[in-house]
């Protein structure tokens, strides 16, 4: 007998109220368990979806900090060729420059060679006008001559090219005579001065 049946009888004598009471708890708990069912099934497709959020929030980190590590990469390695340019470049117009110099000590020689003969005042007076027009341009790119006569002897301005016997005690160890000028580049050497050191005797 349905619940609608016994709920609603065909003949009031055949209402039968305990078999209608059982339907009706059978109907109840059927749907208690359905919704239970249901909650379960949306708890577990919750926790699912969270697991697979918390599963891309670690693969994001893991991405983020390997962007970031190649762009440290990327930036040192830039910041290294910037400076090996930057080297390269220094070396190169070090080397430049340097080559003038022998220029200027031919222009020195010819000058001193020049100097003994009077008929030779011209010839001097033009010779020197080269050679300081010369220094003037290698100026604009920081090389300056750096006097070394009378100088203590320091092997990081002069290279000692002889060693002469002095008698003097204030000429041991001092620059007595200068065989090639030095120039610096700035605070550094850029050639040193090719020198003779005295040396007191005994």
């Amino acid at each position: 007998m349905s619940y609608a049946a016994a709920m609603v009888p065909d003949d009031p004598s055949d209402f039968d109220a305990v078999a209608a009471a059982k339907e009706l708890d059978d109907l109840l708990a059927g749907s208690t368990t359905k919704d239970d069912t249901y909650v379960a099934s949306l708890e577990s497709e919750i926790e699912e979806l969270n697991a697979l959020v918390a599963k891309k929030d670690a693969e994001l980190v893991k991405a983020n900090a390997r962007a970031d590590q190649a762009h440290a990469e990327i930036e040192a390695a830039g910041k290294r060729l910037a400076s090996a340019s930057a080297k390269e470049l220094e070396q190169r117009t070090r080397k430049l420059l340097e080559s003038f110099l022998p220029v200027i000590d031919d222009l020195d020689r010819a000058i001193a060679a020049a100097k003994p003969s009077a008929d030779s005042a011209d010839v001097v007076e033009g010779l020197g006008l080269v050679r300081r027009g010369l220094l003037t341009r290698l100026g604009q790119f920081g090389v300056t001559h750096a006097p070394a006569l009378g100088e203590k002897f320091d092997p990081q301005r002069h290279e000692a090219i002889a060693m002469v016997p002095v008698t003097d005690p204030g000429q041991d160890g001092r620059v007595i005579d200068v065989v090639r000028e030095g120039y610096l580049i700035g605070d550094d050497t850029l050639r040193p001065a090719g020198v003779a050191v005295g040396k007191k005797a005994g």
